[in-house]
């Protein structure tokens, strides 16, 4: 009998270590497959995520060109709007412009007719203007006649050049009245007129001319004067007479050989 019973046991035993054993297999087996689910799964979730990510950056990039392409043309049509109102403004200017030109001309009468005063004024200008050329002209014709009317001739007074006696020469005119008092102060009209006088005879203007000496000469209706241009080239010593009503004349011009009132 108790032979038996230790065959039992031994037989209970061996299929007590027979489950173990196969319930220990089956614990591997399964910590093996939960391992690799768990692995698995995370690289699945993560390949997910990636997916994820990236179509998720790619709808951002889509949405941003969009947005993009809608704000071109909010700001071409900003720009479009700004240009038409910088136009709108600017024919409002040039509108404003010409109303207030024409209101102007419409208001200011006055500034015509001034206007034709300016003309007229240029007008009686030119006319003086061409009075003067013409006057000039004849001047200058009468000059050059009684230049050829004149009479050179040699001196033998000391000093003197040469004598010069035009018959041509006429008096000067005079604005004076009355009876001729021969006056030689420098303010003086009478003075004044002499030295006219010594301008016709000698031909130089009194721009031109520096007096050197103005004298009486043996009378109150004669006088003496000597003269020279402003670069002193040339002396020239003048004869004048009074003639009533009409002012001074030259009578006789010397050339002198060196200036004796320097």
């Amino acid at each position: 009998m108790p032979k038996y019973n230790s065959r039992l046991d031994k037989r209970a035993k061996k299929k007590s270590n027979v489950i173990l054993n196969s319930l220990i297999g089956v614990v591997l087996l399964l910590i093996v497959v939960v391992g690799a689910t768990i692995f698995l799964g995370n690289d699945t979730e993560q390949a997910a995520g990636d997916n994820t990510a990236s179509t998720s950056a790619a709808g951002s990039s889509a949405a941003e060109e969009e947005e993009e392409e809608m704000e071109e043309p909010a700001s071409t049509d900003e720009d479009t709007e700004e240009n038409e109102e910088a136009s709108e403004d600017e024919n409002s200017a040039e509108e404003e412009s010409d109303t207030e030109a024409q209101d102007a001309d419409e208001e200011t009468p006055v500034a015509d007719g001034e206007d034709l005063v300016s003309e007229d004024e240029s007008k009686e200008k030119k006319e003086e203007k061409d009075k003067q050329e013409d006057k000039k002209k004849k001047d200058e014709k009468e000059t050059s006649s009684d230049n050829d009317k004149k009479i050179v001739k040699n001196s033998d007074e000391p000093n003197v050049k040469k004598e010069i006696v035009n018959p041509s020469w006429k008096p000067i005119g005079t604005e004076q009245t009355g009876e001729h008092v021969a006056e030689y102060e420098e303010s003086s009209a009478d003075w004044q007129e002499k030295v006219q006088a010594l301008s016709y005879a000698t031909g130089l203007s009194e721009d031109n001319m520096t007096v050197w000496w103005l004298e009486r000469n043996g009378g109150p209706d004669k006088a003496v004067g000597t003269v020279a241009p402003k670069d002193q080239s040339t002396t020239y010593r003048v004869y004048l007479q009074w003639v009533d009503g009409k002012g001074w004349k030259p009578v006789k011009m010397q050339e002198l050989i060196e200036n004796d009132k320097d």
